[in-house]
């Protein structure tokens, strides 16, 4: 069986060489590529060729960490994501499953869990820390606040597209606002179609106003 080439984003160069260190003594794990920064990410991802991207929610800030897993699904959807953080909460865990995110895992886990959950995502599986599925399920059975249509179904990143092709903006503009090519805008504009079963930027401003995500 071939190696599971595993390429690591986090900011912090402690943190990302001592994750190195322990991998290399994973058998059947391959570092192929570290980056410090979304962009360094996604440039890094046709030279490193990973089958999993390790992210760090905390790239600066968990909001950043989540771009970077919609940006990596939707440039490279084959890419398998491990989200790792020292996040427990049941909402932190929700929005990176939403993002893209095929397992999550906590900065605490042992070394043999993260052999495990590398295994699991790089074959197709879903994983989450021990840690953390009671905090999932509770919080997908908890009754507090009605959910919208979108909740759970579109990620941060096509909510934000949404709004901006729902307000009449053009690819190019919503990719210079949110940092991304226009072909990626185009990208995430398919899906949209595919999840909210539409057909065109008019149906989808149409979607918009029925569920108050824009006035």
């Amino acid at each position: 069986m071939k190696n599971v080439r595993v390429m690591i984003v986090e900011d912090h160069e402690l943190v990302r060489e001592g994750v190195r260190a322990l991998f290399g003594n994973l058998p059947g794990v391959e570092i192929t590529g570290m980056a410090a920064t979304p962009a360094e990410a996604l440039l890094l991802m046709n030279r490193a060729l990973p089958h999993v991207a390790l992210v760090d929610l905390g790239l600066p800030a968990m909001e950043t960490g989540l771009g970077v897993i919609e940006d990596i699904k939707a440039k490279h959807p084959r890419v398998k994501i491990l989200a790792f953080t020292a996040h427990e909460e049941a909402s932190a865990v929700q929005k990176a499953l939403a993002a893209g995110a095929d397992g999550y895992i906590l900065k605490s886990a042992s070394v043999s869990e993260f052999a495990t959950a590398i295994a699991a995502v790089a074959a197709g599986k879903k994983y989450l820390s021990p840690d953390v599925s009671a905090n999932v399920v509770e919080g997908y059975l908890s009754p507090d606040a009605p959910k919208r249509p979108q909740d759970g179904l579109l990620s941060r990143r096509e909510r934000e597209v949404l709004r901006l092709v729902s307000e009449g903006k053009d690819n190019k503009t919503i990719g210079g606002a949110l940092f991304i090519s226009p072909r990626t805008v185009e990208k995430h504009k398919e899906n949209l179609k595919r999840k909210l079963q539409v057909h065109n930027s008019v149906e989808l401003a149409v979607y918009s106003l029925r569920h108050g995500i824009i006035e």
